[in-house]
């Protein structure tokens, strides 16, 4: 379970942009709770930041919804940007709308959208790790060599260092407290190998450039 504010740090965005994205009315998200709760679940997490990243890059908000919509009709779901068959049809998606459409700005913003998913989208699979079912279940921000993993198993999946288990803000806070510390330092009063400081310090550093 993830606040709106944590969900706006974690994915680097602005709470209200996220907030006309889970939007009933005009969202593109289907809330798995209550819509009057400012309370997100994993899966949602990840279809936020599929949607962040589109928009991060063009293509209009008509056009997600659009792609959003068509691929819940193909996947029966309600979150298909993140299921992994989206890593496999997502292109042909956007490729399908594109000829259905007649208005020239349409179909570019559609090609755009189809740019976006074969540049920008695809690679970003590689950071999701999925069980059995087609919904993810870690999500390794800074791919497995970072260390930091997002499992909704373990500290109800806030950023953890994925081998101490210890919340990544934790680590960073520590770093940070008083004048600052040394790795080191920090390493031996928690516990933990140096690596796992350094990971967690280089990923909030991340968020907070």
């Amino acid at each position: 379970m993830y606040s709106i504010a944590e969900a706006s740090r974690i994915l680097r965005t602005h709470h209200r942009r996220l907030a006309r994205w889970l939007n009933p009315d005009t969202g593109i998200v289907t809330r798995r709770f209550d819509p009057s709760e400012r309370t997100i679940s994993f899966v949602e997490l990840m279809e936020l930041h599929f949607i962040k990243m589109f928009c991060d890059e063009g293509v209009s908000l008509q056009t997600i919804r659009k792609a959003s919509l068509a691929a819940a009709q193909k996947y029966k779901t309600n979150y298909p940007f993140c299921v992994k068959r989206f890593d496999t049809d997502g292109r042909t998606i956007f490729a399908t709308m594109v000829k259905k459409e007649s208005k020239t700005e349409v179909i570019e913003d559609l090609k755009r959208g189809q740019f976006v998913f074969a540049k920008v989208m695809k690679p970003f699979f590689h950071k999701l790790e999925y069980g059995k079912t087609a919904e993810p279940m870690r999500f390794w921000p800074r791919e497995k060599s970072g260390r930091v993993v997002l499992d909704p198993a373990r500290r109800f999946g806030k950023p953890i260092e994925a081998e101490t288990g210890v919340p990544t803000r934790a680590i960073y806070e520590a770093l940070s407290a008083g004048c600052g510390q040394d790795e080191a330092t920090v390493a031996k009063w928690l516990g933990i190998p140096v690596a796992a400081v350094r990971a967690a310090a280089a990923y909030e550093r991340d968020l907070a450039a």
